[in-house]
Order: C-alpha cells, then sequence, then structure tokens
C-alpha cells in the first residue's frame, strides 16, 4: 500500500513541476507581418468605377460589371482593420461590346475572392494558397 501512495506523491509532484516551468522563449527568423509596410502595397488597386458598388455590398447581391458579374458572398473586417469583401467573380458574357477583362485571369476570376478598402480605394488581395484538389501529393 505504501508503494501506490508513494507512486500516486511522485507522479503528482512530476506533473505539477512541469507546470510550474516557463515555456521557452520562441522567437521569428522571418516576421509575418511588417509593420512599416502596409500588406496591400503589392496589392493592384482596382479599377475607380467599381469602388461605389463596393461600398454599397452586401451579401447575396450580384454586382453586374464591364468586368463581369461579382457574386457577393460575405462583407468583414480584417484583422488589419480593413473594409473587406469576398466575391466570386465570373467572366463578362462573350460578345459584350463593353466589356474589359482583368490580367492575369486567374488571379482575379473565380471563387472565393477577395477585395479590401484602404482609405477611399479598393484592392485586390491575391490568394495565400492556391486550390488543393484533396489529394495528397505523393
Amino acid at each position: 500500500m505504501k508503494i501506490i501512495q508513494f507512486a500516486t506523491l511522485f507522479t503528482g509532484l512530476i506533473y505539477l513541476s512541469a507546470c510550474s516551468s516557463p515555456p521557452p522563449d520562441v522567437t521569428a527568423d522571418v516576421p509575418l507581418i511588417n509593420q512599416n509596410t502596409p500588406y496591400y502595397n503589392a496589392a493592384e488597386t482596382l479599377p475607380e468605377d467599381l469602388w461605389a458598388n463596393f461600398n454599397n455590398a452586401y451579401p447575396g447581391i450580384a454586382i453586374n460589371t464591364s468586368y463581369g458579374v461579382f457574386q457577393i458572398e460575405k462583407t468583414y473586417t480584417s484583422a488589419m482593420g480593413h473594409w473587406c469583401i469576398a466575391f466570386n467573380l465570373s467572366l463578362p458574357p462573350s460578345g459584350s461590346e463593353s466589356s474589359q477583362l482583368f490580367h492575369p485571369q486567374d488571379k482575379y476570376y473565380g471563387p472565393d475572392r477577395r477585395a479590401c478598402k484602404s482609405n477611399d480605394s479598393w484592392f485586390i488581395v491575391s490568394p495565400l494558397m492556391g486550390s488543393n484538389s484533396g489529394g495528397m501529393n505523393k
């Protein structure tokens, strides 16, 4: 019986000592965000004729433009404090006289695209990661 009590006491002390030591200090070699340079500097500003539409966007609406149809999925505030929209952008109908295309098309057209507002202008936010088909690479 004494052995069980001793083992229980010893195990309890081991657990308590593990919780009483501070975690190791960890530093990053590369910062994720450079506070001196806004992250949208590398982003492209969207044409000014879209800004008024984006300012009034809300989930569920479709905005028909000469660049294509913006289907607004959601609006949100980014971690940097910018007003943003998530949307799907489809190409304008073929044969449309006034159509204009964004280039490169794979950056702008497709599902789950993002745009954010800084001051009065809107900029496109490039996807951080590419699409995954769900399978693992071998």
